[in-house]
């Protein structure tokens, strides 16, 4: 099995991500405890656990993907899905 790489992602517009501002995010691979986690946090919430799963995967807050354009936002939930899956 080899090791998952993270995937980058192009923004159409640069956001700030923990207070510094970017034009690409960078994910990494969700573990089970990232998943638990998130579930945890967003109280049964759908929208809440997908905001809080990709701001952890891209090491920032859920507050800082609000920012993200809605067709970017597309973007990381299909690289979240990609790093998710079985290859």
């Amino acid at each position: 099995m080899s090791e998952i790489k993270p995937e980058t992602i192009k923004l159409s517009q640069a956001i700030e991500l923990n207070g510094v501002k970017v034009n690409t995010l960078t994910m990494r691979a969700p573990t089970v405890g990232d998943e638990l986690d998130a579930r945890q946090l967003a109280g049964g919430d759908d929208a809440k656990f997908e905001l809080h799963i990709l701001a952890s995967l891209l090491g920032g807050a859920p507050d800082d993907l609000r920012q993200v354009l809605k067709r970017d936002y597309g973007k990381l939930t299909k690289a979240y899905l990609r790093l998710s899956s079985e290859e």
